[in-house]
């Protein structure tokens, strides 16, 4: 009988396992993913992966970072560790200097990637050149059963930290999503504004097409005139709401059969703008990347609430932040997301982030209050502070963009500057919770999903 359960529940599936997706029985001519005018087929992708997979196991070291700026080499890296019995590492970012102090750290013991990096352990490079069909691809070796994929997310800290995914919940999450939009998606190509390298770009930009068998652009999408030639086809566009709010009303509008976004909500206005410009109503996720996706909108009208997807419960704590139970997830990192909501008979709604607490030398910290402490001056117009180590012990550390006055008092020295600022803080925080260390920036970084990229902040004070 249990076998018997087992058919059903696969023949009721959605959506391909990963699994399933270099499977004998699909046709070689099955379009995977397109480069310029490049189509990227099934056949070249299954002698990629099994190519790789030969390399990878006669190496012995079980966990691989990925660094990757083409969509399609990175889909093959990643299949190609899955098969080949390893953990693929996905770093949030490609940075030569991060990397190498995660690898200090032992995140991961070798690394695949189409970029010049050089780091100091085993480095395999995978790169565009056509490869010759001819040659008989190696068969491949059984998929693993409890295979996880590691992701690291920048934390509201800026410290670099593991989440540990399990790829049955990742399954998971593009099997809910097409219970969602599998009609509204079936028949577009997949292009993104958005990396891989972070849990919403992976899971709508590759696992989500590889599963729907929709063929994905292997090139980010950065700019608004790229979008024209793509929207020959009938696309679906994944998007940051910063590429969306730098759409141009000066450009003809385009048809996108469905535009997502994710990193941050939209306001009405820019959502209707979206709307004018790309002829179809963005629809927003809200989710971390402990958690995956939790909830959507569609902003049909002012105050629309968040809908939870189907099987995600939604509460509020004491402290009015939201809790999270879903089947995405294992353990309770539904309980620690510091946002706060008020719930609604249809959802709820988001209220903002309860303040950012680290420790330093056993008191609490809110970085958040030390920024707006910051801001409050009349020398600053923008902060950001991050804890960051020094020697054995962590600080604060401040990167800020000067105001004119802040600017006249600079004259003098850097120096006089920030020892002003340190002076000027003093009533307000205690001695812990005073900058050590600053940086003079013209604007703080973002990054593609238009939140403060801490992984360029914690490089300024490497």
């Amino acid at each position: 009988m249990h076998g018997m359960d087992n058919q059903k529940n696969a023949a009721s599936r959605l959506t391909l396992p990963l699994s399933h997706v270099l499977c004998e029985s699909r046709p070689s001519d099955t379009l995977i993913a397109w480069r310029d005018t490049q189509p990227l087929l099934l056949s070249d992708f299954r002698h990629r992966v099994s190519t790789l997979v030969a390399k990878l196991r006669s190496s012995p070291q079980p966990r691989w970072a990925l660094c990757f700026d083409d969509s399609y080499l990175f889909s093959v890296a990643l299949l190609a560790l899955l098969y080949s019995g390893k953990t693929p590492v996905i770093p949030g970012h490609c940075r030569q200097s991060l990397l190498q102090q995660q690898r200090l750290n032992n995140a991961f013991d070798g690394l695949l990637t189409d970029r010049e990096l050089r780091l100091d352990c085993p480095t395999l490079a995978l790169s565009v050149e056509r490869l010759n069909l001819r040659d008989p691809a190696e068969k491949l070796p059984d998929w693993p059963d409890n295979a996880e994929i590691i992701l690291f997310t920048s934390g509201s800290t800026g410290q670099p930290k593991p989440v540990y995914k399990p790829v049955s919940l990742l399954e998971a999450e593009s099997e809910l999503l097409a219970q969602n939009w599998g009609e509204r998606l079936s028949g577009t190509r997949i292009a993104a504004t958005v990396s891989h390298q972070h849990l919403y770009g992976l899971t709508f930009r590759i696992l989500l097409p590889l599963a729907l068998g929709l063929p994905f652009h292997a090139q980010i999408t950065e700019y608004h005139e790229q979008l024209g030639p793509l929207t020959k086809n009938s696309l679906t566009l994944i998007a940051s709401p910063a590429y969306l709010k730098r759409l141009d009303p000066n450009l003809a509008p385009l048809n996108c059969a469905m535009v997502i976004s994710a990193g941050g909500p939209l306001n009405l206005d820019e959502a209707c703008r979206v709307k004018q410009l790309l002829k179809v109503l963005p629809v927003e996720i809200y989710g971390t990347s402990e958690t995956g996706v939790i909830a959507w909108r569609q902003q049909e009208t002012p105050k629309q609430p968040w809908s939870p997807f189907h099987g995600v419960c939604v509460a509020q704590q004491a402290d009015g932040t939201i809790a999270v139970t879903s089947p995405l997830f294992n353990g309770d990192v539904g309980h620690g997301i510091h946002d706060e909501i008020s719930l609604d008979p249809k959802g709820f709604h988001l209220l903002g982030r309860k303040d950012r607490i680290i420790k330093i030398e056993e008191k609490r910290l809110s970085l958040t209050e030390v920024e707006l402490r910051l801001m409050a001056l009349d020398e600053i117009s923008d902060a950001a502070v991050i804890p960051v180590t020094q020697g054995d012990r962590t600080i604060l550390a401040a990167a800020i963009v000067l105001t004119e006055s802040g600017e006249r008092i600079r004259l003098k020295s850097d120096t006089y500057l920030t020892q002003y600022l340190r002076q000027s803080l003093r009533q307000w925080l205690e001695p812990v919770a005073l900058p050590k260390r600053w940086r003079i920036l013209s604007s703080i970084p973002i990054n593609p999903q238009s939140k403060r990229a801490y992984g360029e902040l914690q490089e300024l004070f490497l």
